[in-house]
Parts: C-alpha cells; sequence; structure tokens
C-alpha cells in the first residue's frame, strides 16, 4: 500500500484547502517523507486526518454514540481567529494504491461534514475506486468497506504516535501489548463469538429448569446486562473524556506558543530578573565602598613610584648622616681623652702627639659630608614607611585593579540584566494568556482525574459482571441435565470450545513469531549490544522476560527511560512484521523522550527500514539536519515544514524542513 497524497479543507488547525504529496521517491531507496512542526502547529492533525478519512467513528472508539462523534466533527471544523466568519463545513481526502487480488488498484477517499444552523452536522464518505465512484455503496458499506481493506486494529500498529510508544514503554502491566496482540490476530472476533454462543447456551439451558433456579439465572442475566451495559457506559465516558483531554493538550500547546509568540519566556524570568539587579546593584555598591575605603589610605601611594623612591632614598642618606656623625662625635671624645692621656706622659712633645692621634683615629677624626636633615625620622618611623611604601601599598594598588575588574563586569552583567527587563512583555498584555493556560492547565489535571475514576468504575463494573457470568456457568453446570436442547447446546459448546482451541493456538503461533522479530528488532535498535537476547512472550499473560542463554535476566523496569523507547519501538516493528501487512508507517513525535545515543540508533537503523513509506511528524529538536545528515542525504525523498500563526489561528504547510535545503 502507498499513501499517494492527503487533502484538508479547513480541518482543525488547517484554514482553506491544504494537498500533501506522500509519495516517496519512486526508487523506493528514500522511503521517508519528514513533516517538521513545533508543538501545537498541526502534525498530530495530519495523523488524525489520516485515521478520520479510513476509520470515522471507529477512530473514537468501539460504542461510540452518534452525537458524541458529531461533536467531535464539529470541533474539528476550523475556528479562525478574531472577527473571521467560521466555515460551516470541512473535509479530509486520502489518496493511496494498494493490491487486491493479485491487481493494483487506486483508491480515493473523501469524508465531509456540514454543519447547520442549529449545529447538526450530516456526514458524507464517498471511495473511488480506480476512477469509478462506489454509488451503490451505503454510507454504513462504504465504511465496512474501508475496514476490510485495512483493519483497524492492524492499522493502529501503523500510523500511531508518540503516545502509543509512551503506553507500551511505561506500561507496567501487560495490557496495552496483550490488547494489540488481541487485534493483531482478530482474537477479540473470536471472544466475540464465544460471548454469543455462551449467550445461546445460557438461553436453551433454561426451558425446562425449576421455576426458583430459572429465576435465579434470569436475575444474574439481567445483573450481568445491567453491570456489562455499565461498564461499557464507563469505557465510553472515559473515551470521550480522553478525546476532551486530546483537544485540551492541543489548546494548551497552542496557548503556549501564543505566550512564547508575546515573550512569555522573558515574562516568566522577570521576577528572578529583577531580584538578579537587586543583588548585581547591591554587589555595586558593596564594591563601590570598598574602593573609597582603600583610596583614602595607602593606595594613593602606589600612584607615585618615582617620588616615593626618591623620597626613600633621601630617608636612607639622612639615616646613614645620622650614624656617621655619631661616629665622628664618639672618635673626637676619644681623641681629646687620649689627648690629655698623653699629655702628661709625651711632655713637649705635642706635635708629634698629634700626629700620633690623627694618624690612630684616620678618617674618623674628619667630619662626614653634610647632609641637609629634611624630615628627622627615626629608624622605626622609616622601616614603618618603607613597609607601607613597598608592601601595603601596592596590594593595596592590586585589590584595587581586582575590583575594578569585578566592577567592570558587574556594569555588563546589569546592563544585560536590564535589557532582559526592558525585553519582558507588557503584563496586561500576556498575563490573560497566563490565565487561560492556568485554567487549561487545572482543567487538564480535571480530565485526568476523571478519566481514572471512570477506568475504576469500569474495572468495578466489569468485575461483577463476570461474578454474574461465573454464577451462571455455576447454574448450568448444576442444572444443564434438564435441557431439552442438549444436542444444539453440545454443538455450541463445542464450538465455543474449538474457539477457544483455535484462540489458543494462533494466539501461541503468533507469540513466537513476534518474539523472534522483536528479538532482532531489540538487538538492532539497543545502544548497548544484547547478543544472545532470548525473549518470551508468555501467551497467557503477554509478559515479556527478557533474557540470555546463560540464563542473565533484564529487569524491564530497570531499563533507563531511553532503554524503554527502545523496546517500545521494537515491540511495535515487531508487531507490524508479525501481522504480515505490507502498509506505511505515520509516526507522530517520533522521538518523545530519547537520549542522544538511542536518538541514532532509531534514526540510522529504525526509520530508513521500518516501511517503504514512512511519514514521520517531528519537532525541530527530535530530527534536525545538522546531527543527521546522513538521513536527509540517504533516506528522506520530501521534506515539509508546518507553520503555524498565532495571531491568524491558522496553519500553513511548506516545502522543506526548517532551515535545511529541502
Amino acid at each position: 500500500m502507498i499513501l499517494n497524497t492527503l487533502k484538508m479543507g479547513n480541518f482543525r488547525v488547517y484554514r482553506g484547502d491544504h494537498e500533501i504529496d506522500l509519495r516517496p521517491g519512486s526508487s523506493g531507496a528514500k522511503p521517508i517523507i519528514l513533516f517538521g512542526g513545533l508543538n501545537g502547529a498541526g502534525k498530530t492533525s495530519i495523523l488524525t486526518a489520516v485515521r478520520l478519512t479510513l476509520y470515522g467513528r471507529r477512530i473514537l472508539g468501539a460504542k461510540v454514540p452518534s452525537e458524541e462523534y458529531n461533536r467531535y466533527l464539529s470541533d474539528c471544523i476550523h475556528k479562525p481567529s478574531g472577527s473571521d466568519r467560521i466555515p460551516n463545513s470541512a473535509y479530509v481526502r486520502l489518496n493511496f494504491s494498494d493490491s487486491r487480488g493479485g491487481r493494483q488498484h487506486e483508491y480515493d477517499v473523501v469524508r465531509s461534514w456540514f454543519r447547520d444552523t442549529s449545529g447538526a452536522v450530516t456526514e458524507n464518505l464517498q471511495i473511488t475506486r480506480d476512477d469509478e465512484v462506489l454509488s451503490h455503496l451505503s454510507h454504513d458499506q462504504a465504511q465496512s468497506f474501508l475496514n476490510d481493506l485495512i483493519p483497524l486494529g492492524i492499522a493502529d500498529l501503523f500510523f500511531f504516535d508518540g503516545e502509543k510508544i509512551a503506553e507500551l514503554a511505561e506500561s507496567k502491566g501487560n495490557a496495552a501489548l496483550a490488547d494489540a496482540i488481541q487485534r493483531l490476530l482478530g482474537l477479540d472476533l473470536v471472544n466475540r463469538l464465544r460471548a454469543d454462543l455462551g449467550v445461546y447456551i445460557r438461553n436453551h439451558s433454561k426451558g425446562r429448569l425449576p421455576e426458583a433456579i430459572r429465576q435465579e439465572a434470569e436475575t444474574l442475566e439481567a445483573d450481568y446486562e445491567r453491570y456489562y451495559s455499565s461498564y461499557q457506559h464507563e469505557l465510553e465516558g472515559k473515551e470521550a473524556l480522553e478525546d476532551q483531554l486530546h483537544n485540551l493538550r492541543a489548546d494548551i500547546a497552542q496557548l503556549e506558543h501564543k505566550i512564547e509568540a508575546h515573550g512569555g519566556a522573558w515574562y516568566e524570568n522577570q521576577a528572578a530578573e529583577k531580584e538578579r539587579m537587586e543583588h548585581l546593584l547591591a554587589d555595586q555598591e558593596a564594591i563601590r565602598g570598598r574602593m573609597r575605603t582603600l583610596k583614602g589610605s595607602l593606595y594613593p601611594l602606589a600612584l607615585a613610584p618615582t617620588a616615593l623612591g626618591a623620597l626613600l632614598s633621601q630617608l636612607d642618606a639622612e639615616r646613614h648622616y645620622r650614624k656617621q656623625r655619631i661616629t665622628h662625635q664618639a672618635a673626637k671624645r676619644q681623641a681629646k681623652a687620649l689627648r690629655k692621656e698623653l699629655e702628661g706622659a709625651l711632655q713637649g712633645q705635642e706635635a708629634l702627639l698629634i700626629n700620633a692621634i690623627e694618624k690612630a683615629f684616620g678618617k674618623s677624626l674628619k667630619p662626614p659630608k653634610r647632609v641637609e636633615l629634611v624630615h628627622d625620622l627615626s629608624d622605626s618611623e622609616i622601616e614603618k614607611l618603607r613597609h607601607q611604601i613597598k608592601v601595603e601599598a601596592p596590594k593595596q594598588k592590586q585589590e584595587v585593579d581586582e575590583l575594578e575588574k569585578k566592577l567592570e563586569g558587574l556594569r555588563h552583567e546589569i546592563s544585560e540584566c536590564a535589557a532582559n527587563l526592558e525585553r519582558a512583555p507588557d503584563e496586561q498584555r500576556i498575563k490573560p494568556l497566563y490565565e487561560q493556560l492556568h485554567e487549561a492547565q487545572l482543567k487538564q489535571g480535571r480530565l485526568k482525574s476523571r478519566i481514572e475514576e471512570k477506568r475504576e468504575n469500569a474495572k468495578r463494573k466489569l468485575r461483577s459482571a463476570m461474578d454474574c457470568v461465573r454464577k451462571l456457568r455455576k447454574l448450568e453446570n448444576e442444572h444443564q441435565h434438564q435441557s431439552d436442547s442438549v444436542h444444539a447446546m453440545d454443538m455450541a459448546k463445542s464450538v465455543r470450545k474449538m474457539l477457544t482451541s483455535y484462540s489458543d493456538s494462533a494466539r501461541i503461533s503468533k507469540i513466537k513469531e513476534l518474539q523472534h522479530h522483536f528479538g532482532k528488532s531489540f538487538q538492532r535498535l539497543a545502544r548497548k549490544k544484547h547478543d544472545g537476547l532470548r525473549p518470551r512472550i508468555d501467551p497467557d499473560t503477554f509478559s515479556v522476560d527478557l533474557s540470555y542463554r546463560d540464563g542473565k535476566v533484564i529487569d524491564r523496569e530497570q531499563l533507563s527511560a531511553g532503554e524503554k523507547q527502545i523496546y517500545a519501538t521494537a515491540m511495535l516493528e515487531a508487531l507490524g512484521k508479525t501481522s504480515g501487512k505490507r502498509l506505511p508507517i505515520i509516526i507522530d513525535t517520533p522521538l518523545g523522550r530519547l537520549d542522544s545515543s538511542h536518538r541514532d540508533n532509531i534514526i540510522g537503523s529504525y526509520f530508513p527500514n521500518a516501511s517503504h513509506q514512512v511519514i514521520l511528524l517531528s519537532t525541530d529538536t527530535e530530527i534536525n539536519f545538522g546531527s543527521t545528515p546522513a538521513l536527509f542525504n540517504t533516506s528522506v525523498s520530501k521534506t515539509y515544514t508546518i507553520e503555524c500563526d498565532g495571531f491568524e489561528g491558522s496553519t500553513s504547510i511548506k516545502k522543506g524542513y526548517f532551515n535545511a535545503a529541502e
């Protein structure tokens, strides 16, 4: 099967008519058609358009009331922003090629709907095969024709969004996998037939029963019908709420996009920026205060090194002169005392005495070269001044220089912070958007709580219904011999037994095939090597054991979020291969929570080989040309960018992928 074109008219976020060519490269070497768009731009609407075209009401659930489906169709009609006139009709149209009975056919399916002034919705479905309109089919027959072409249970394994992967990845039980396998094998129909035969057997077993027993059986049947009807009602309510939740998530994404377009990021950081500005200004004032203190202390001494060097030289000269003068005075005193001593001993020989004294004291008797005493500081004062000039003043200058650098950095940060505060949008413009977003998020939380409540109610009702069935079977076994339709009941029971046997055999056979495909896919996609992995799926509980030949077991709950995504992707690929169908694959938000290493494996190993036609609906953070040029060069045949105009409230599709060339 090949999807050729998709057309949409006034569908959800798409205003007016849009046509998309979905055909991959003719050689088959480049199977990927890549759509890029931000969250809320309209990627999911493309997947929804394909599913709605093919399955109509069934995309909302097995038993959805007409009123609810009509409300859904009405909600899918584009709602323009502002005062533009709201359209009253919409359509989705899918052209595809498929082989049936050895022949290639081209199908064109158009699903359109109209809303009149009273709000009532009228739907029309038209199928064209090989340019011939199948006008003989009623609406229900046309839908059955499409269901036979591509069964919904199979299509769910090929047309899915990131939530499908997340459901399989995060499910702690096996309900999601069990449901996928049941629909893959068509066992839901088998189980329904078995249930119908059970009703037949019960109805024919009551004929000749004692009145009290018959009344008890009828009461149990009535209770069963009541509980099962309540169970279905709760399921339908849950599915309706889930649909509301889906639409609400789209509204939240659109609000977030509007907030982002209006500068929401700056608004959210405004309080933090104001607090940051206060801290920066306080730090600036503290640094300036410290600099004032330093500049009023010894810092100025470091600004005149030449003059202060001359001052120290003058002080050293004065200190040296004082020492020489003291030495000279001491020598003169000693010479005078010596002269007195020698005058008595050397009478009449004074000239000889003076010459002897001068010769003995030499230059000490000569006065030192005079130095003008300007400052008259003591030695300790000179050393203190020297320490201040040589050590303390340079240290304070270095601190002032470092503070100047910090002050310059603070000035830059203050300027940047002020610019950020100026970028923040006007509160009156953006606050209403935040209030809408807050209200939508609260509504989302309430919806999730109601969905969980519906789910628990459905479980309780189903348990009560099954309890009634067990009691009925017990009554049947106790009084079966009293029935006059033994042969018919034996045949019905035989068929029920055969259906059980068929269901078990088919399940076991397909699960073996599924195990094989899953093991190969998981080993290929996982970042870590898993040689020797032997997965086993229990045919009764559908639990999956990941073990090796040496007996080592991988606990799925201990896998990282990325590895769980790989596990789920491998399981979906294996389910698709086990189905035996050759269908295109459409994946919305394909790489949600994967890390870079796991993303590389998915991009390089899964997408190019997943199918002959792979349609990816991605954000720019999931797939981009800069990090995955090989994918674009070898596997991508067409690229589109989905752009949402928040002010116009509509989306357009352009060729090319974000900033990458087509």
